[in-house]
């Protein structure tokens, strides 16, 4: 089953990630927050390999939780099972944490320009002088290299350039960007 993976969970980036998905044709395997905070990797891998169609796009989240979190967690399971889940890439989520961050391949600003290898902040404004896009679920994505990562601002907000009433468009632009690279680094 082929996958992308968003690195954050708050509702109204459920919200965008749900209009450009199915604006897509994608799956959004969207779980009520209650779930996603309990939800473990196996249990969410049953979830998509139940999914109608795919690809299947999730959401996971740390909710600020400093170093390796549940969202990170997930990630790592999602990676390992190999014989049955394809990530395709993950758009990975700016955030105000602190942290190293993590090399991206583009990013996706919030007026909807794609730049490479440059990292936006939360509100999707480009972050010149900086290599790695700083986000609360992302540090563990150093791990797997060979795997597409497109920065962006907050889906669904980023000073309304991102809002359901436009379409979710950032949100929508960092998915097709994934899709129409095959998922796999050159």
């Amino acid at each position: 089953m082929r996958v992308i993976i968003v690195t954050d969970g708050d509702p109204t980036a459920q919200r965008a990630v749900q209009v450009a998905a199915q604006e897509l044709k994608l799956y959004p395997l969207i779980i009520s927050k209650l779930d996603a905070e309990q939800i473990k990797g196996p249990e969410l891998s049953s979830y998509i390999l139940q999914a109608p169609r795919e690809p299947v796009v999730v959401m996971v989240d740390d909710h600020g939780e400093k170093g390796t979190g549940p969202g990170e967690e997930i990630i790592c399971y999602l990676m390992s099972q190999t014989d049955k889940i394809e990530i395709l890439g993950v758009v990975a989520v700016a955030s105000q944490t602190r942290v190293k961050g993590v090399p991206i391949d583009c990013s996706i600003t919030a007026d909807g320009k794609l730049i490479e290898y440059l990292p936006v902040d939360k509100e999707g404004i480009p972050v010149s002088g900086e290599f790695n896009l700083k986000g609360d679920t992302v540090e563990i994505l150093s791990r797997y290299p060979d795997v597409m990562v497109v920065g962006c601002g907050d889906p669904g907000k980023m000073a309304g350039f991102d809002s359901l009433e436009r379409g979710a468009t950032v949100t929508r632009r960092c998915l097709e960007y994934i899709l129409q690279g095959g998922g796999k680094r050159d």
